[in-house]
């Protein structure tokens, strides 16, 4: 069995309110910036006033129910919250808005959407302990749903552009952020919350190094994932000359051993530890993204991306119970912890990105992803192994204390 024992309906229903979650948002996105240009007809650089307003207000707010939900604030009062937010700003999208609307009215909602992904994360973990899952594994599992997700959806949704145009499909958004919500109502029930801390399990105070330099070592992961990623089409086919259905074929065949790599890592934590996984992702992350900078042909591109999805999917199927073994009596807030990260990298990728191609060129941003996981692989070595947090306390292969 992939779990320490059969899944239950519930932990089957989390994983689909995770994916659900995942896919609805995915579906706008990676669209926002083809929107605001295409679909507004506003300047590129005003991507940055919308971007620089979401990902901070997604922060923050990531952050306050990371707080609420240690606080013993029930699971299905912040999820509902998130997925109202995600409808109201798909509904406000299908209406046709203006850049001033999109930016006062519909950010502020957008980042309460993207707060779903850690709130459901947090009651997977949280329903993984009370039924006694093996967690590791079933973090995993909801890691790979949302990889599924955004695997499917993205393309979807651009395929769905270029056929019924902007607002017909931001309605049919509306609608699937309708259906998330009628299964956020079936299935989350309204009395889950995490459990009662012991005084002895309160968080020590002091600044926990180890605690930041591991969420410096995802943000720097998640960081030349994104430089990559935006740079990979006008880097293979403007300046390496490939053909143009080249960047699709990486990202299909880097997903597709990503998928297997975060079912896989759970396994060989077992044997390892996730912090050694994580040096063997980062090391890898730099070495395919020094090679990347020499590709040439279609074939050795292809195999370069199935060695990327082996490092981002170590990374993706470890690094959330990386993060929350550093406070396991605080779920709410490790896993806040750690979608900021991801959120901070993907902003600081997103904007120096064009900086440095405009600076250098395509290539050079490759070369900075490649910096970018070696950094990565430096701050885990500076990162103990146990933290105050988790010393003398003893995980068990099934997750439990």
């Amino acid at each position: 069995m992939f779990l320490s024992q059969p899944l239950t309906p519930q932990g089957v229903w989390i994983v689909c309110l995770l994916f659900l979650g995942a896919f609805c948002q995915s579906s706008l996105i990676p669209a926002m910036g083809y929107f605001i240009v295409e679909g507004l007809n506003e300047p590129a650089w005003k991507i940055g006033i919308y971007t620089g307003i979401v990902t901070p207000l997604t922060m923050l707010v990531n952050r306050q129910f990371g707080k609420q939900i240690d606080g013993r604030t029930p699971i299905r009062k912040l999820l509902g919250i998130a997925v109202a937010g995600y409808t109201l700003f798909a509904a406000i999208l299908a209406s046709g808005p203006s850049f001033a609307i999109l930016v006062v009215c519909g950010a502020p909602l957008m980042a309460l959407a993207n707060s779903a992904s850690a709130t459901t994360f947090s009651y997977g973990r949280l329903y993984a302990a009370d039924a006694s899952l093996n967690i590791p594994r079933y973090n995993s599992l909801l890691r790979s749903a949302t990889s599924l997700a955004w695997m499917i959806s993205p393309a979807v949704s651009f395929m769905l552009f270029a056929q019924i145009g902007f607002q017909k499909t931001f309605l049919v958004s509306a609608i699937m952020g309708l259906v998330w919500f009628a299964i956020w109502h079936r299935t989350v029930p309204g009395d889950f919350r995490a459990p009662e801390r012991q005084a002895a399990a309160v968080a020590l105070g002091g600044f926990d190094w180890a605690l930041w330099l591991a969420a410096l070592a995802c943000t720097l992961f998640a960081l030349c994932n994104v430089l990559f990623t935006s740079a990979l089409a006008i880097y293979t086919i403007k300046e390496v000359g490939l053909p143009g259905s080249t960047p699709g074929l990486m990202l299909s065949a880097k997903c597709f051993v990503e998928v297997i790599a975060i079912f896989a890592a759970p396994r060989l934590v077992q044997m390892t530890s996730s912090r050694t996984i994580l040096l063997l992702a980062a090391a890898l992350a730099c070495g395919v993204f020094l090679m990347m900078t020499q590709i040439e042909t279609v074939h050795g591109a292809l195999g370069l991306s199935l060695l990327e999805g082996l490092y981002y999917g170590l990374f993706a199927g470890v690094s959330i119970t990386y993060i929350q073994d550093f406070i396991p009596t605080q779920p709410g807030r490790a896993t806040a912890i750690y979608m900021n990260c991801l959120f901070m990298g993907s902003m600081i990728g997103s904007v120096s990105m064009g900086f440095i191609a405009s600076a250098f060129d395509f290539r050079a941003v490759v070369f900075v992803a490649a910096i970018a996981g070696g950094g990565a692989f430096v701050t885990l070595l500076l990162t103990p192994a146990m933290t105050r947090a988790t010393a003398g306390v003893k995980h068990s292969c099934d997750g439990s204390p």
